[in-house]
């Protein structure tokens, strides 16, 4: 490792303030996605920022975007950023195609560094969309967090007419987001994961039940269904929160359900009355 990707001591005490920053947003994937991509746009001198999640089993299986989220664009760059994505995304962008084949949990460079210029400059992933986002130069960096392909993206760029980024600035996009790897799916909930909101309406009655305390019983009496039925909702729930019992299940509930507070929940769960089945 040359100097120039060594970090100073403050570069290392930004990263964690940002880090903590994050988790401090945590509940809410939206506010800590747009969080990191202010604070690293400052900490490594970019005009712009792109991030998410998706799924990308390198290098034998094609980037699956779910997750989308920018800062620094104005109307039109915004514009062309959702038509890239919509368009060609990671599957026809040079950089992500140079990306797949690289090794490692965390993969972190410059575009220079992977697509040489006469190729970037004829590219339709410039040409077609970032040029006319006013962009150029960028950092990515992909970061596997799960066994099963999750990963976190993060791209940096400059506006169109500045320098390149330096390799220590690499580094330090590199250094927060293998920080940051830890927490994703833990402190820091990922926009992938299940909602009490989107269950079908009997999962969500069955929820608002055991919330507010009612055995499985009492879900029954209350719900008016029979208790196979309602233990078979509750068996459905810990599946698809993946938790083991009553206690871990509201425990994540309550985690996650950001700013809103109990009775908001509880309002929401019990917002739909049908009985149409789970």
């Amino acid at each position: 490792m040359g100097k120039s990707d060594l970090l100073r001591v403050q570069d290392v005490r930004d990263v964690y303030r940002l880090i903590g920053e994050c988790r401090d947003l945590g509940s809410e994937p939206s506010l800590w996605q747009t969080r990191i991509l202010e604070g690293l746009c400052r900490l490594v001198g970019a005009a712009a920022g792109v991030g998410g999640e998706g799924i990308w089993a390198r290098p034998v299986h094609p980037a699956r975007p779910f997750s989308s989220f920018d800062v620094g664009f104005d109307a039109r760059g915004r514009e062309r950023l959702m038509a890239y994505l919509r368009e060609i995304g990671p599957v026809g962008d040079p950089i992500f195609l140079a990306i797949r084949h690289l090794p490692g949990p965390v993969v972190t460079r410059a575009r220079s560094q992977l697509v040489g210029n006469t190729e970037w400059y004829r590219s339709v992933s410039f040409n077609d969309y970032r040029r006319l986002c006013g962009v150029d130069h960028c950092i990515t960096s992909v970061c596997r967090v799960s066994d099963r392909g999750a990963v976190s993206v993060i791209t940096e760029h400059r506006a169109i007419g500045e320098q390149d980024f330096s390799p220590g600035e690499v580094r330090l996009l590199e250094f927060f987001h293998e920080e940051l790897r830890p927490l994703i799916g833990r402190q820091l909930v990922c926009a992938s994961e299940p909602r009490p909101e989107m269950l079908a309406p009997r999962l969500r009655e069955t929820l608002a039940c055991l919330m507010e305390g009612d055995s499985e019983k009492q879900v029954a009496a209350r719900l008016g269904i029979s208790h196979p039925t309602v233990h078979q909702y509750v068996t459905t729930l810990y599946r698809r929160f993946g938790v083991q019992s009553r206690g871990q299940l509201l425990a994540y509930i309550l985690k996650r359900a950001g700013r809103a507070d109990w009775t908001g929940l509880l309002n929401i769960l019990h917002g739909d009355r049908s009985t149409e089945s789970a």
